[in-house]
């Protein structure tokens, strides 16, 4: 994995070939667009080097198996629209730091701060934790491991200091146990509900 220069953000080798080999190749190769539906029939046409940062996308285009249209079963078109935000701001810097021209050390550290700076307003203004969710769901259904470590990491950040109930009421999870089941868990791992 290549290191952007972001913390925790990793990129595969795969990836990073796809970028360095879209600047060899033909131009038209990087405008060329692709048509994205939606399970809602949504469609949104992108650039190609938009979208490869999503592996299942880029899989499909690169194996000959994507159609006219890309069909996203699970993904409405609102989230794919918060998705084709992230990707295309994604794909600028991946194309500046994979393309043509080295930059220096000083070019990649201001382009990492300024995407980390990005990341953050994305996050920000997303209007519900439900879309954090559908965003987490979606980079997983996509491969897309940048905007799966940037959701998922919000998510800790947010459970880090909530009690088991409140984790349980904040990621909707239903209590299962019974009132004696769950009273017999606590007094066998007494030490992990201590505060």
């Amino acid at each position: 994995m290549a290191n952007l220069g972001l913390p925790s953000y990793t990129v595969s080798k795969s990836l990073v070939d796809s970028y360095k080999n879209l600047n060899v190749t033909d131009k038209s190769e990087k405008t060329k667009m692709v048509t994205l539906k939606t399970s809602d029939n949504k469609t949104f046409v992108v650039k190609k080097s938009t979208v490869l940062i999503s592996e299942t996308i880029r899989h499909l285009i690169e194996d000959d198996c994507a159609e006219d249209v890309i069909p996203l079963e699970n993904i409405t078109g609102d989230v794919l629209e918060k998705v084709l935000v992230f990707l295309k701001k994604h794909a600028t810097v991946m194309e500046f730091l994979y393309g043509p021209v080295e930059p220096s050390d000083e070019e990649r550290e201001k382009v990492a701060d300024e995407i980390m700076m990005w990341d953050t307003e994305f996050i920000e203004g997303l209007e519900s934790d439900q879309m954090l969710f559908d965003l987490i769901f979606a980079a997983n259904y996509l491969d897309i491991l940048t905007l799966m470590e940037l959701t998922c990491e919000v998510v800790a950040r947010k459970i880090r200091d909530m009690t088991p109930e409140q984790i349980r009421e904040y990621l909707r999870i239903e209590n299962d146990y019974s009132a004696e089941a769950e009273a017999k868990v606590r007094a066998d791992n007494s030490w992990a509900f201590k505060q």
